[in-house]
């Protein structure tokens, strides 16, 4: 390494060449011409024309981290530099610091996670609510009324959704359980069977485990039993599992929803041939009571 090196005595003249005049004016224009970080620079950071160019490759970099964010593929396909965070420049006089805070989707999948003690939907349901739902149906205007009805208090019904394939059952109720899970926390969201199938495991091979997993799905703040009806039907977990579990969110009056591509009826004749006529009887005693009678929303579907 050369003396002058060392003492910081290199001459940078030699990068003032044409081609690296050009290559700065390029860069300068890209930041004035963009719409999207320039107000920022301009407005908030207050940088004169020569600060700009000081800060040049920071600017740029900021430029990129705006533009990657704006065209998010999400979480999973992000592929800046920093991953899930997002580039902050401040000013601290004529310095301009660098910070990364989390990203809003990584916010949102922290508070997300908080939110739920088991969910099974799609990721990018996250943030759907009710009021996001196209509403032209007849039935799923209904369901909806009924479900913002719940969310504010004023019924403790419960709600069964039937309807074909791509109806949109599952994502209104996706959308209801975001609502209450967002004021009460501690929601659960769940393939009927693949619930059935972890309480059913955790009886068996692990006791004290089943009854502190069992007592949280019991007190969620909302419980959603998707695909219900097509779980594996037997007077084991009928008796262990499935009705005492219905039967304690009846008694404590806790938000409960189904969706299912069979209505009550059908429902209770499959698990009257499996757990005897009196048990049938019981759960469609139960299921009538708190939903009275399903919500059918064929129709138009909501997606294609």
């Amino acid at each position: 390494m050369s003396s002058d090196f060392k003492r910081g005595k290199v001459d940078i003249s030699i990068y003032d060449t044409p081609e690296m005049r050009s290559l700065l004016k390029e860069a300068m224009d890209s930041l004035r011409k963009d719409s999207l970080v320039y107000p920022f620079i301009s407005k908030t950071l207050k940088l004169t024309n020569k600060e700009v160019e000081r800060h040049l490759a920071a600017l740029l970099d900021y430029q990129e981290d705006c533009h990657k964010c704006a065209e998010c593929p999400g979480l999973e396909l992000c592929n800046k530099k920093m991953p899930h965070f997002r580039l902050r420049l401040e000013r601290d006089g004529e310095l301009l610091n660098r910070h990364y805070d989390p990203c809003e989707k990584m916010l949102s999948l922290s508070s997300f996670k908080e939110r739920y003690i088991r969910c099974n939907f799609p990721a990018e349901w996250r943030d759907n609510d009710l009021r996001s739902i196209e509403q032209s149906v007849a039935s799923r205007a209904q369901v909806i009324e009924t479900l913002a009805d719940i969310e504010a208090g004023s019924s403790d019904r419960w709600v069964y959704i039937v309807g074909p394939n791509k109806s949109g059952k599952t994502f209104i109720l996706a959308s209801f359980a975001n609502d209450i899970t967002s004021e009460r926390g501690k929601g659960v969201f769940c393939d009927t069977e693949s619930l059935l199938n972890e309480l059913k495991n955790k009886s068996i091979k692990d006791k004290d485990s089943f009854d502190q997993f069992f007592s949280l799905v019991c007190n969620s703040s909302v419980l959603v039993l998707d695909n219900f009806g097509n779980e594996f039907k037997s007077e084991f977990v009928y008796t262990t599992i499935l009705f005492p579990l219905l039967a304690y969110r009846d008694r404590e009056n806790l938000p409960t929803a189904f969706a299912s591509d069979f209505k009550i009826e059908q429902i209770v004749s499959m698990y009257r041939a499996k757990i005897g006529f009196e048990r049938g009887i019981q759960l469609k005693n139960l299921l009538t009571h708190r939903c009275k009678e399903e919500f059918d929303i064929t129709g138009a579907p909501i997606y294609k």
